[in-house]
């Protein structure tokens, strides 16, 4: 059996259990240095690629020691970063000059064409659209609504309406254009306000409803009607007739006196229809009408 050591050579056994226990003590707190030193270096060189990254002129410095610190940049505020300041300048006042750029045919059709915007015939390109006439509307600040193509319609011919300074039937009755109720120039005058836009209660060369159109066409003649259907149904200046016996010139009036216009030959008449509608030739819609004639 083999013996256990002991006095003096126990006791160096013993010492040198402690010396091989320190060198390993030792060697494993190296290690751990080193590769703390290791992972340091490799944060350095990171950052160095980043800041060369984001300034290519940027050079970092040597050193031997695996300790050296690199110098980081100093960090711009963004309110004083130049580049940005300019790139963010330009791309809004792009945006403004695009805006102010925008042609008329970008807003809807409906409205661009029914507002008076634009004067262009149906099926023409888009790129040969004039301007006609230019519209102001003002606006009390903080307010909007959304406006249809024909309420903006009626708002316009209502606007060029009230502006109308040119001759009324007031005018024309004083000083007539003619002296005569002849058919043919009773068709001539009614005709020229073709196209005038409706205007609910308008009389004048800018905008008529049904009974404001023959009041101005029989003005010109001398002849101051009254300005309602019902009015001039009964007004000494018409007389009826039988529908045998009508002829160009002659005022056709509905039975229920909601409508009037001027008889312009067998089943047409000139009228202005309705809001949103202009003076025009049509068929006589119904057949609850009778026929009364213009006398001096």
């Amino acid at each position: 059996m083999t013996k256990k050591p002991s006095g003096r050579r126990r006791a160096d056994v013993q010492i040198n259990l402690l010396e091989s226990f320190e060198l390993r003590s030792r060697s494993s707190v190296r290690q751990s240095q080193l590769k703390k030193e290791a992972r340091a270096e490799l944060k350095a060189q990171k950052r160095a690629a980043k800041l060369a990254r984001k300034n290519p002129s940027f050079v970092p410095e040597t050193s031997t020691s695996s300790k050296a610190m690199i110098p980081g940049l100093a960090r711009i505020p963004f309110r004083k970063n130049s580049t940005v300041r300019s790139a963010i300048v330009m791309s809004v006042t792009a945006g403004f000059i695009a805006t102010a750029a925008l042609p008329a045919y970008a807003f809807s059709p409906a409205v661009t064409a029914m507002s008076g915007l634009t004067g262009a015939l149906d099926g023409a390109d888009a790129q040969t659209i004039t301007i006609a006439r230019q519209s102001a509307i003002d606006f009390e600040r903080g307010s909007y609504g959304v406006m249809s193509a024909s309420d903006l319609e009626r708002m316009n011919n209502r606007n060029n309406y009230l502006s109308y300074k040119g001759l009324t039937a007031f005018d024309y009755a004083a000083n007539p254009t003619y002296t005569e109720l002849n058919p043919d120039d009773i068709m001539k005058v009614a005709a020229k306000y073709v196209g005038t836009p409706y205007v609910l209660g308008g009389e004048n060369a800018n905008g008529l409803d049904c009974s404001g159109y023959t009041r101005l066409v029989f003005a010109e003649f001398g002849i101051l009607l009254p300005h309602s259907v019902n009015a001039q149904s009964h007004d000494p200046h018409l007389r009826r007739i039988p529908r045998s016996e009508a002829q160009p010139g002659d005022i056709v009036i509905l039975n229920d006196h909601s409508h009037e216009g001027i008889y312009a030959g067998p089943g047409m008449f000139f009228h202005a229809p309705f809001s949103g509608d202009r003076v025009k030739l049509a068929p006589i819609f119904t057949d609850s009408y009778f026929i009364a004639r213009v006398i001096k």
